[in-house]
């Protein structure tokens, strides 16, 4: 088979594919791109890892014969990255892949492709669409608060929730939660449970969507994606998500509102004095200043005054600098709210006057 293609074409698509491949395998042919060909004119890419399987379509601008095969995926990713823009040759010669364009040339060893997994589909069950743009946004305002731990499965995760014609979307670490929303035309209630890596290998996919209409199929053990020629099936995480909704506080007794991106900034200049010490940094509130202060008993202090108006009590309150850092970030409006309960309570924070996500974040002990 011979078939050729843009660079930039299938650049895309194996960067869209490759985020399914194993990272660490037994099996060798889990560290390959499936290529096969759909039709006359389309060829699909496929990759897994046995939890999630991504596949997508190509559209050569010739297809010469047909052949199914399997070639390393960090491999062809990195040639083809590094190649010039242009047209792209991929030709099978026996049981090698030649690609070429210009003077350069690679020879590459094919894998069985009878040896690929096949690809389980989800079938029946939940079936809607939904935006891939407000999908997007929603996984990346919650995505960075899901716990980096594999062993901890409940919250090295994200949690969906469909109730009451929303569409939420949850991640914790046991330090902090982030929760998004989307109204949804679709009156259901389910729930399901996707690893964080799947839910990277999906947001990496979607970054390359041409249509912003996204089909999601569940069927009580997996969920399937369908958008812009590609489809990504994963398997969903068989344990518990802890009830966010009683992280929520019900009510507060001191709130503050300020400009994010000067909260923002002061945050991150009071972060280098708590990197040299108790890596927390102190919150003194009062009606008329909003006092921030970082110690290192070897380095000396960071304190920083903005003028602020507040309602409610006074407080003094401590917490990690990095997630209030990462949190004020994915805050996109001029204005960002503070709510506080007490010292040992957690911290709401979300954006003034846009509504549908917001960020819990607990505390540090004073001592």
């Amino acid at each position: 088979m011979k078939f050729v293609v843009a660079r930039s074409e299938i650049l895309t698509r194996l960067e869209s594919v490759s985020g399914a491949v194993a990272s660490k395998s037994v099996k060798p042919i889990l560290s390959g791109i499936y290529f096969s060909m759909k039709d006359e004119s389309t060829i699909k890419l496929v990759a897994t890892d046995l939890e999630t399987a991504i596949t997508t379509e190509l559209k050569p601008k010739h297809i010469d014969g047909s052949c199914d095969f399997v070639i390393d995926a960090r491999l062809v990713l990195e040639i083809v990255r590094n190649l010039p823009e242009g047209e792209v040759i991929f030709e099978t010669e026996e049981t090698n892949v030649v690609i070429r364009l210009g003077s350069a040339q690679f020879t590459l060893p094919t894998m069985d492709p009878g040896d690929f997994p096949d690809i389980e589909a989800a079938a029946g069950g939940l079936d809607f669409t939904v935006s891939v743009s407000s999908v997007e946004l929603m996984i990346d305002r919650v995505i960075f608060c899901a716990a980096r731990d594999e062993f901890m499965r409940n919250l090295n995760s994200v949690y969906w929730e469909f109730d009451d014609g929303y569409v939420r979307l949850v991640a914790a670490d046991g330090f902090r939660m982030a929760l998004s929303e989307e109204r949804i035309d679709l009156s259901i209630e389910d729930h399901f449970l996707l690893t964080l890596k799947s839910m990277r290998d999906l947001q990496n996919s979607l970054k390359a969507a041409m249509s912003d209409i996204m089909r999601v199929v569940y069927d009580g053990s997996r969920v399937q994606f369908f958008f812009d020629g590609t489809e990504i099936v994963t398997k969903v995480v068989d344990a518990e998500f802890p009830d966010y909704k009683k992280v929520l506080p019900k009510s507060f007794k001191a709130r503050v509102v300020l400009p994010a991106v000067t909260f923002s900034d002061a945050v991150r200049r009071a972060s280098i004095a708590a990197r040299l010490g108790s890596d927390s940094v102190k919150f003194e509130i009062n009606d008329e200043e909003f006092k921030i202060i970082a110690r290192s008993p070897d380095h000396g202090e960071s304190i920083e005054v903005i003028k602020t108006s507040k309602e409610g009590d006074n407080i003094i309150i401590a917490f990690n600098p990095r997630f209030l850092s990462e949190a004020v970030k994915k805050v996109d409006s001029e204005m960002v709210e503070l709510n506080f309960v007490d010292s040992n309570s957690p911290l709401q924070m979300n954006p003034v006057d846009i509504q549908g996500y917001t960020y819990i974040i607990m505390p540090i002990r004073l001592i």
